[in-house]
């Protein structure tokens, strides 16, 4: 077997885990500065869809929260799926 094998590196202090390579962070970093130039076509498209169509609003905004909010994390099941079913009368007032 050739190298220091699956896992290892010939260089310990190469670069961390997570770590953008070169292209992929330029592409990134103008990709956001294009965004930002558009917030205010985006905020007056999302206006035009709410005056007209107020589910297809919530629909536009639900996919972009997937961009910005973090995901919910289970912290109590300790990775095990957990079966809870809800009947229509617990959520009425």
């Amino acid at each position: 077997m050739k190298g220091p094998g699956k896992g290892n590196t010939n260089n310990p202090k190469g670069k961390p885990p997570g770590t953008l390579n070169r292209t992929t962070k330029e592409a990134k970093e103008l990709l956001e500065q294009i965004l930002l130039g558009q917030v205010d076509n985006i905020k007056a498209a999302l206006e035009t869809v709410l005056a007209n169509d107020s589910a297809r609003y919530l629909d536009c905004c639900s996919k972009l929260f997937t961009y910005i909010l973090p995901r919910k994390t289970d912290l109590t099941s300790d990775g095990e799926k957990i079966n809870i079913t809800f009947t229509p009368h617990e959520f009425k007032n």
